[in-house]
């Protein structure tokens, strides 16, 4: 029984292991770490039956298109992502978008060229998903940092004003002490 236990402890730490083929493990988890901290969810929000989580997926394609994702969830309604599409015209796209209740604050099309960075050919270098590198990732992520943080307020703000709405609409109802009033609009009899 105790062999089983010790399996099953390594199976489950294995499992917790990101799956990457692009990005050296270590790197991949600092990443995940700044993420996290980027957007709010720490990784025991993540161990807690709840909504929150932070992921990573890559994409990797036989003519060389592809690239990788962070993405977050703070629940149903709300979420984001940021990460790069490698494409083969070169042309490649950056995103950074947070979405609640169905708006999206962010872009989902980010021309690198037009960043506000001291080098904004970053991304020059790269052909194929199979030029990234720690540093090319950790440089996006560092790059598209601001625009998360500015995307997650405003979705913040969205939800903060469905929260006022919903209180401001349940608050004008006529408190007559029962249960359910005014949900219908049938008469009651008494």
């Amino acid at each position: 029984m105790k062999k089983l236990k010790h399996i099953l402890k390594e199976v489950l730490s294995e499992a917790k292991q990101l799956d990457t083929k692009i990005f050296d493990r270590g790197a991949l988890q600092d990443s995940m770490k700044q993420v996290r901290e980027m957007v709010g969810i720490e990784e025991a929000d993540e161990k807690w039956p709840s909504d929150k989580k932070v992921e990573y997926e890559e994409f990797r394609f036989g003519d060389g298109t592809g690239g990788f994702s962070f993405k977050w969830d703070h629940g149903v309604k709300h979420f984001g992502r940021l990460g790069v599409s490698i494409r083969k015209d070169g042309n490649h796209r950056l995103y950074a978008v947070s979405y609640f209740y169905g708006k999206q604050f962010g872009d989902e099309n980010i021309d690198p060229k037009r960043l506000p960075t001291p080098n904004k050919d970053f991304l020059r270098h790269v052909r194929t998903w199979r030029d990234l590198d720690n540093l090319t990732m950790q440089t996006i992520i560092t790059v598209l940092s601001k625009d998360v943080i500015k995307n997650e307020k405003a979705a913040e703000r969205a939800l903060d004003q469905e929260r006022q709405a919903q209180s401001d609409f349940y608050g004008k109802k006529a408190d007559t002490g029962r249960i359910g009033y005014g949900l219908s609009s049938q008469p009651r009899r008494r």
